[in-house]
């Protein structure tokens, strides 16, 4: 009897475990688009307050093409791309208090001047909109109030950098994780149907 029972239990926990399902990337499956805080990149403004220091500073600046900003009193550069505003700020306050030791308290505020992007077309309210944190295609058309009744969700382009990017609104509805984030001086353009 008691063999019949461990033999038993034994065999539902084998089954038991092959019912286990676990998640299986199919080739070519892209990664989802992680959308959240903007992240600075090379080429952005940056206002930089500095207070507590024996001049308080108000830095208007531009992070360089290699994503690096010089501020006063360090000699090296500070990697600002891909760092949040509240990031970068925790990082210069780490380098004047602790790396360079040139003050115990200061207080650092980072500003983005406005980003913009812009939809147009077939959406219900074309016009420009401030981007203020990380967006999709699908976020920036819904901002923009949807689709009007005359929109083509086959043919939707985005203008980047000057080269045009062509998308297909249905497929991505279809599969989320292709859509694609849109970036600070993107012009969105949802063409017109035929029919």
């Amino acid at each position: 009897m008691k063999k019949a029972g461990l033999f038993f239990v034994l065999l539902m926990s084998f089954v038991l475990a092959g019912c286990v399902s676990h998640p299986v990337k199919m080739s070519g499956e892209e990664d989802a688009v992680v959308v959240g805080l903007y992240k600075l990149r090379p080429m952005d403004p940056v206002t930089i307050n500095l207070l507590g220091i024996p001049e308080e500073k108000q830095i208007e600046t531009v992070i360089d093409e290699k994503g690096n900003l010089t501020i006063p009193y360090i000699n090296d550069p500070v990697k600002a791309s891909g760092l949040t505003t509240s990031e970068l700020e925790r990082k210069i306050q780490q380098i004047y208090t602790t790396e360079e030791k040139i003050y115990r308290n200061i207080t650092v505020n980072v500003i983005t001047t406005a980003k913009i992007y812009y939809v147009e077309g077939e959406v219900l309210r074309p016009q420009e909109y401030p981007l203020t944190r990380r967006i999709t295609l699908m976020q920036a058309v819904a901002a923009a109030g949807g689709y009007n009744d005359y929109a083509n969700r086959n043919k939707v382009t985005i203008t980047r950098n000057g080269q045009v990017m062509r998308f297909d609104i249905k497929a991505i509805e279809k599969h989320p994780e292709r859509d694609v984030p849109i970036e600070a001086g993107d012009r969105i353009k949802v063409h017109r149907s035929i029919f």
